[in-house]
């Protein structure tokens, strides 16, 4: 806990507001606690792994993802559970077509089967018209804003870490510490509301793509240094922490 005190206090977020926000997340089951003597340690529950090993991909994805062309319609029949049904799809990342008809592209993942109300179809649309399908499936205007916001936001040091590759060695590690803390908080909120379309879909002059790349480079340049910091200050309850995961080094590689 002081490890985030510390942190938050640096970025404007009082004790209080973290203190608070650490037991509502424990009292929902997202953290479980332990107290050593006066000092209180934070660790992800099983749901909040789930959830963080569901959301990570996405977050820090870097790269195009290859696509068929083929696009998977999900028709919902009447019924009391429809409701439910097309909101689990939604959150599977479907855009609705219609209150009963959903569709996402095709990438070969396993589609969701908790529903006897679901029947999908693959099919294909007319040439030259996933643009348009997906505009009808879903409104990408506040994403797009919320990109160039992003892009606005990070430009500046973005230019600076470009320019002069050894500038980021001016950067203590607390600073590059907190600068990734507040550029994945600002990008996850996008990321995860992104379809995540392919190219052939998006709208031209599509901002995601170059959010995504700038978030990528700057995070990358800052990796080590915010590591410096944890390395030296970072306390569990057995003490210093551990080292990294195999899995941290994969953050924002090209697929």
């Amino acid at each position: 806990m002081g490890n985030l005190v510390d942190l938050m206090q640096k970025i404007g977020v009082s004790s209080g507001v973290v203190r608070t926000a650490m037991s509502r997340l424990a009292a929902d089951g997202w953290l479980e606690r332990t107290r050593i003597g006066r000092n209180s340690f934070y660790r992800l529950t099983s749901m909040g792994r789930e959830a963080f090993d569901l959301a990570s991909p996405r977050i820090y994805a870097r790269g195009a993802v290859e696509w068929s062309g083929d696009w998977v319609m999900a028709l919902l029949s009447e019924g009391e559970d429809r409701a439910s049904s097309r909101e689990t799809l939604l959150s599977q990342g479907f855009g609705a077509l219609a209150p009963n008809v959903l569709v996402k592209p095709d990438r070969g993942e396993e589609l969701p089967t908790s529903t006897p109300l679901i029947m999908y179809m693959r099919s294909r649309s007319a040439a030259g018209m996933d643009t348009q399908l997906a505009g009808q499936a879903w409104t990408l205007d506040a994403l797009q804003a919320g990109y160039e916001s992003f892009i606005k936001t990070y430009q500046a040091l973005y230019n600076l870490l470009q320019h002069d590759k050894a500038s980021s060695n001016l950067i203590a590690p607390e600073t590059a510490l907190l600068i990734r803390i507040m550029l994945i908080h600002d990008l996850r909120r996008l990321v995860l509301r992104d379809p995540d379309l392919p190219t052939e879909a998006l709208p031209r002059q599509w901002s995601g793509n170059v959010a995504r790349e700038m978030a990528a480079e700057i995070y990358n340049a800052l990796k080590d240094l915010g590591e410096i910091w944890l390395d030296s200050n970072g306390k569990n309850a057995a003490g210093t922490l551990p080292s990294p995961s195999p899995v941290f080094f994969e953050r924002f590689q090209p697929l």
